[in-house]
């Protein structure tokens, strides 16, 4: 047992789910421009689940997360009135790559930002821009269809979220050291609370794991997470998932779809770490009307996207602590910020590991007692 640990396992357990849900609405209301103090409409908006319908298409689902500035959500079946299952935008993530190979076995090469594509098989003449040649390219990899039924192979929103099943169902007064032992998994980042007092359940809040840590964070007692991560037991030292600054956009997304992560490393040719990429940034792939090309190299990609679309707390400066950082201040930048990883490097600022909100919550439950 360690101190950090400890005192983090001990918050966990003098709370419920419904505290965490109360806190995470307090926090979007709060945040939300000219919202007046103690605007109760406003914090019942905040705390509405948002919820995909299951008739929607991949691209559309991932475009109400992406307005919502969000990266999961329920999906719902008015016919079955049940849940088919958890939405992630990183399931959007392949099929964006695919249809970018799409593009381009179609004859798309976009060139500078902002000009015209010529596809050869058109009209001659005819020009495209990369966002309709894109359409165009989802549509031929059968993600875009309004009657999946008539259309063979067609991924559906319903099959994306079918993978990601939200059983067993967790209610609002669950303790919350049942719901860290289910986000302690890397690959489960948000927990559905569910009301089953009905005929037909209804998910009345989402615990992510970003907002597990940050109402962690805001508990502890000032001055409790002092260790070294290293005194703690804290494991940062992995292997980290990387691209050279050099590759395309494109790449970079195959990388983190290959690897179903939500965000990568972007380092320069003699391995700094000069940047950060992630599940987000695909969204101006198809969003933003041509301007970009996945071709195009990921900083360049980045610096284009991050410029056209300015979105209140979106998040991209590099996340990055060094190895002699504390258990505290770890856990504050990653409730601050809400990113999924802190990157650690060394003192050449090269990275030699990284710490997730799974890997916070695993250290208080293996270190905790």
């Amino acid at each position: 047992m360690t101190n950090s640990a400890a005192t983090l396992l001990n918050v966990v357990k003098s709370y419920s789910a419904s505290d965490v849900m109360s806190y995470t609405a307090d926090q979007k209301a709060h945040a939300k421009q000219n919202s007046p103090p103690g605007d109760e409409a406003n914090r019942r908006e905040q705390a509405a689940v948002i919820v995909i319908d299951s008739t929607m298409t991949p691209l559309e689902a991932a475009k109400v997360l992406w307005s919502k500035n969000i990266m999961g959500a329920p999906v719902y079946d008015a016919k079955t009135k049940t849940y088919v299952g958890m939405f992630d935008v990183r399931d959007i993530l392949s099929c964006v790559t695919a249809a970018h190979r799409e593009f381009l076995a179609m004859g798309g090469n976009h060139r500078k930002p902002g000009e015209d594509t010529r596809l050869p098989s058109e009209v001659e003449a005819h020009h495209k821009t990369q966002s309709e040649l894109m359409a165009k390219a989802l549509q031929n990899i059968k993600i875009n269809s309004h009657n999946p039924a008539s259309s063979p192979g067609a991924v559906t929103v319903s099959y994306l979220a079918a993978r990601n099943p939200m059983v067993p169902s967790h209610s609002k007064d669950e303790s919350l050291l049942e719901i860290c032992k289910v986000l302690q998994n890397r690959h489960k980042h948000r927990v559905p609370i569910t009301d089953t007092s009905s005929d037909s359940p209804v998910c009345t809040g989402i615990i992510s794991q970003s907002g597990l840590v940050a109402f962690i964070a805001s508990k502890c007692p000032a001055g409790t997470l002092g260790e070294k991560m290293v005194d703690a037991g804290l494991n940062y030292k992995k292997d980290v998932v990387k691209i050279a600054d050099e590759a395309s956009a494109a790449d970079a997304f195959e990388l983190l779809d290959s690897k179903r992560l939500s965000g990568i490393a972007v380092v320069d040719e003699d391995g700094k770490l000069i940047g950060n990429t992630s599940a987000r940034d695909i969204k101006n792939a198809v969003c933003d009307a041509g301007k970009t090309g996945m071709d195009t190299d990921i900083i360049s990609y980045l610096a284009q996207v991050r410029q056209s679309q300015i979105v209140k707390n979106d998040r991209y400066p590099t996340c990055h602590v060094h190895e002699d950082a504390t258990v505290g201040h770890v856990v504050n930048l990653l409730a601050k910020t809400g990113y999924h990883r802190v990157f650690v490097v060394d003192e050449e600022k090269k990275p030699v590991g990284v710490v997730s909100f799974a890997d916070i919550i695993k250290f208080m439950l293996e270190k905790g007692e």
